[in-house]
């Protein structure tokens, strides 16, 4: 909640769903698309869910390909573990991590990536496209 009231990392919303800019993103422009309803499997969402989401990827992505057109990337889904009873403490998300720098000697290395942008002036920008 604490990242919709202060605005400043929010790409774009709709009544189900938020994409955010990550507090430490690995890449630049680096996006996760999380359901505002706390959830833990990807698995269980309905129809109505689904819309939701097929509606903010859609958004995001054009948003993404108009700063930055033909950028490769990556989708990466965490969800809970298949077979699991719903676990109260995790929420599902999907991460979208633009291909834009190297990983390097120090990256492998320490863990810790390197990214010339800032979140908030990268979230600037793909809040601010024309669709």
């Amino acid at each position: 909640h604490q990242e919709i009231q202060q605005n400043v990392r929010l790409v774009c919303e709709n009544s189900l769903f938020v994409t955010l800019a990550p507090f430490a993103p690995r890449s630049p422009f680096e996006m996760w698309i999380m359901p505002r309803r706390h959830s833990s499997s990807y698995v269980a969402i309905d129809e109505e869910t689904l819309a939701g989401l097929t509606d903010i990827f859609s958004e995001s992505l054009r948003r993404l390909d108009t700063c930055i057109p033909n950028v490769p990337y990556n989708f990466v889904l965490h969800t809970q573990p298949l077979g699991s009873e719903l676990l109260d403490h995790y929420h599902w998300h999907f991460e979208i991590v633009p291909k834009l720098t190297s990983i390097a000697g120090f990256e492998w290395g320490s863990g810790f990536y390197i990214n010339p942008m800032p979140p908030e002036e990268a979230c600037r920008y793909l809040r601010e496209v024309e669709l």
